[in-house]
């Protein structure tokens, strides 16, 4: 495990890695201008934003199926990034049909196409988890199936009881509910492998999903008392601690991606 850590120090200090970094450094500083300053005024600084998110989603789906096509037909991790690459895609389309939809509507229909894109990649999400798992404990194949099931029964019914609770049930808040509690739940599963594998590379990616659980749990709760609106409208840093920890998650995801990326590419050195 040291020898891994030594390489990843190399990898996250390589000109490559440097260049990453500074590109993402400055899609989040663009994004916070274009947030607070609207250089462009309406409805092209909302093109901007949205396009940047966009982007984000593009480059994890971009760096996913650079480490897919890293490995060879028959061996196990790819398997994993298939669908992992797969989930990837399905967020960037879902992204893109958001964005279209916020700049000819202004209003994005929920349920709508893009929530079948997350959705659908949250399902390829927790199939990875589940052959990653399975391929750690072959023999406890149906106890991982029946833990993957019953995380997603929870995940359904947890929004459910808490809005019925509160006597504010909607399709449109009960899904706004779900993500953040499907985000923590693979963004567990993943780190989960951290103590599995002893550290590693693999732990960086899923890091990425807590934050999308963390921001999306803070958008629903600010949707459903009327913060999000609110502040919008009076520049108040809650949306923009909001939407700008939502972009920052898929760049954390992108630098995880690409750290495991590297890390394949220059191989490990034995002492």
């Amino acid at each position: 495990m040291i020898n891994e850590f030594n390489e990843l120090k190399k990898t996250a200090a390589s000109s490559k890695a440097l260049i990453f970094y500074f590109g993402a450094v400055f899609l989040f500083i663009s994004y916070i201008v274009f947030y607070q300053f609207a250089p462009l005024g309406a409805p092209y600084d909302n093109l901007v934003l949205n396009s940047i998110t966009s982007f984000a989603a593009l480059i994890v789906a971009g760096v996913s199926t650079a480490i897919f096509l890293h490995y060879v037909p028959g061996d196990h991790p790819r398997k994993i990034w298939k669908h992992i690459m797969i989930a990837c895609w399905l967020w960037f389309a879902a992204e893109v049909i958001w964005q279209v939809y916020a700049f000819l509507l202004e209003e994005v229909p929920s349920p709508g196409f893009a929530d079948l894109g997350w959705v659908l990649g949250f399902v390829f999400f927790t199939f990875a988890l589940y052959y990653q798992y399975s391929a750690i404990k072959p023999a406890h194949v149906e106890t991982v199936r029946i833990y993957a099931i019953g995380t997603w029964i929870v995940i359904l019914l947890i929004p459910l009881l808490l809005l019925t609770l509160w006597g504010a049930f909607t399709i449109e808040d009960y899904i706004d509910f779900c993500y953040p509690f499907a985000d923590l739940a693979v963004g567990i599963a993943g780190l989960a492998l951290v103590f599995i594998f002893r550290g590693g590379a693999l732990m960086r990616p899923w890091i990425g999903l807590m934050v999308f659980g963390i921001s999306d749990l803070l958008y629903a709760w600010a949707e459903k008392t009327h913060m999000y609106a609110w502040s919008v409208e009076n520049g108040n840093i809650l949306s923009l601690v909001i939407d700008s920890s939502y972009l920052a998650a898929y760049l954390i995801l992108a630098i995880g991606f690409l750290g495991h990326w590297m890390l394949l590419r220059r191989g490990l050195r034995q002492r």
